[in-house]
């Protein structure tokens, strides 16, 4: 089973909806934010526990800006990103992850795919529906074994 990893959708979810079709092993969805009314259609019309947070274009949302999720005794570290200067700079959430004892820090906010397993796992899924710099429209997986190992990747979604 894995974890589908989306950020960035901006009211596009039917390239989200043909991934969730294409990948039968996903048990859960995390949406990073911009925006949460996408992640809370997903939540309506599919059948997988979805977890989200609000990003800088959700204005005035009721959701929380970041949040801490245990799964499979893993410490996940949900944020949109924008509050940690992730356009500039990774050290920043980096050390706000070790704070915080995850073992994965996952964001969005750029729309560049970007992936860093370094000490703990730094994760932007990038885009599902508008890629910045050249890059493709993209998604992360994360898989968490039996013992405890953890595979995180970024692929590229092909119409």
């Amino acid at each position: 089973m894995s974890i589908l990893v989306i950020s960035d959708t901006h009211g596009k979810i039917d390239n989200v909806l043909q991934i969730i079709k294409n990948n039968k092993n996903i048990d859960l969805i995390i949406h990073l934010g911009d925006l949460v009314r996408d992640a809370e259609t997903l939540e309506i019309i599919e059948e997988i526990k979805i977890e989200y947070i609000a990003g800088n274009c959700d204005f005035i949302s009721k959701y929380p800006k970041e949040k801490i999720i245990e799964y499979k005794n893993k410490r996940i570290f949900l944020t949109h990103g924008h509050q940690y200067n992730v356009k500039w700079e990774y050290s920043t959430i980096k050390k706000t992850g070790k704070r915080q004892n995850a073992d994965i820090v996952l964001f969005g906010h750029t729309h560049i795919p970007y992936l860093d397993e370094d000490e703990i796992i730094l994760m932007n899924p990038g885009s599902i529906s508008s890629p910045r710099g050249g890059n493709k429209l993209s998604y992360g997986i994360i898989s968490i074994d039996n013992s405890n190992n953890i595979q995180a990747i970024i692929e590229s979604f092909i119409k």
